[in-house]
């Protein structure tokens, strides 16, 4: 998650007053390093004017992380600011990590040592049909449960990923095509040859969502809301799917993401502009008056993946409405100006061939019609909107 210039962070949870201060600019460095065996991402970057979100990757940094024992684990540059490590590795069970970046203008910065937290399953991951605020929404809600009998984990952050099926309302086997330009217009149809019926599109969460278990009698998430969804929202109105990652982190993580999401609000961290400098756990070798942003964190991690379909919650109700209004159309393929509405549709892809229009069988209140009943392409092409390619975890 890429972070914004925000402000001072004080090392506990409780709220606390904004302090503004003035810099030029900031060096942004970001790792979440985990007990998966994976590659592992550090992100450098710099921010540029005061009140501005404009962010630029930092390339020819040298970038590792120490452990405890004293194993070194090195980080190269795969696209500008973007660092991955050479290996992959997980963070183990009783040691500590830190990270340091060394830039291009041998300027170094070391993170604070880090443990790695206890780690705590999702128990169950479900969904419900509920109302939100008292009944002025209504959809669905995406839960999680887990439970940690040592009490040790506390801090909790949560992402997702959502996959989801889409069928295009009017999609024909067939597809016009020009089999003649002007002076003297022929169009026909053919068999499509891309599957363009179906498609299927994911998104990741944008948002800061955190719980902490610290004022419970117990350390057990229960009923957490991750996701909700409005019933109107056309991702619902097929097949839906939603892969959840748990991460317990230390309190200091908490209280990071805690302060950005107060600076950022419930929108994307590029959203907004800020003021002033959040401080996180990384700081200057060399400058130690320098504004450094960002945070270095060591987590586990435990996921669960679920699908439903529309019907098994709203069954014999009608789908949320698709994204794109889907009237048809009957471009001439000829005008009495000489201009051809049909042709340029096809060649700009702009509409979709439905069927043959029979004015007799299949009457329309059109001024002038062509031979071709059509439709806006995201209503006949569901590749509009994600890709034809199945997911390789989809399960029907």
């Amino acid at each position: 998650m890429a972070l914004t210039i925000g402000l001072m962070l004080q090392s506990c949870i409780d709220p606390f007053e904004p302090e503004a201060t003035e810099f030029k600019s900031a060096l942004v460095i970001e790792g979440t390093i985990t007990d998966r065996e994976e590659t592992q991402r550090v992100m450098v970057s710099r921010t540029f004017p005061l009140d501005t979100v404009l962010m630029t990757g930092l390339s020819s940094a040298k970038v590792s992380v120490l452990d405890s024992n004293g194993g070194v684990y090195v980080f190269s540059e795969t696209s500008p600011g973007d660092y991955r490590s050479n290996t992959s590795f997980a963070a183990i069970a009783g040691l500590s990590y830190s990270l340091r970046v060394e830039t291009s203008d041998g300027n170094s910065y070391t993170s604070d040592e880090t443990a790695v937290p206890a780690q705590t399953n999702i128990d169950e991951l479900y969904a419900a049909r509920d109302f939100k605020d008292n009944g002025a929404e209504e959809g669905m809600f995406i839960y999680v449960d887990s439970y940690d009998s040592s009490g040790q984990s506390k801090y909790y952050r949560y992402e997702y990923e959502e996959t989801y099926k889409i069928i295009a309302p009017f999609w024909s086997a067939a597809d016009a095509y020009i089999v003649s330009p002007l002076p003297n217009p022929e169009v026909a149809t053919r068999a499509r040859t891309n599957e363009e019926r179906v498609a299927y599109n994911t998104d990741a969460s944008n948002t800061i969502i955190q719980e902490n278990t610290t004022e419970f009698g117990e350390d057990r998430v229960n009923k957490f809301p991750v996701r909700f969804i409005n019933r109107e929202n056309f991702i619902l109105s097929h097949r839906y799917s939603i892969l959840v990652k748990q991460f317990v982190q230390n309190r200091a993580a908490f209280s990071y993401y805690e302060t950005l999401e107060s600076l950022s609000g419930t929108e994307s961290l590029f959203s907004q502009r800020q003021s002033g400098f959040l401080e996180g756990n990384i700081k200057s070798d060399t400058n130690p008056e320098e504004d450094v942003v960002g945070f270095f964190q060591v987590c586990t991690v435990s996921e669960k993946r679920i699908f439903f379909n529309y019907t098994d919650f709203f069954q014999g109700e009608s789908l949320p409405k698709y994204p794109t209004d889907c009237f048809l159309v009957s471009p001439p393929i000829i005008t009495e100006t000489g201009a051809s509405p049909l042709l340029i549709a096809i060649e700009l892809e702009t509409l979709k061939y439905v069927e043959d229009y029979d004015q007799e069988t299949n009457p329309k209140n059109f001024s002038e019609s062509g031979p071709f009943l059509m439709v806006a392409t995201p209503c006949g092409d569901s590749t509009f909107y994600g890709s034809n390619l199945v997911p390789e975890f989809w399960e029907e």
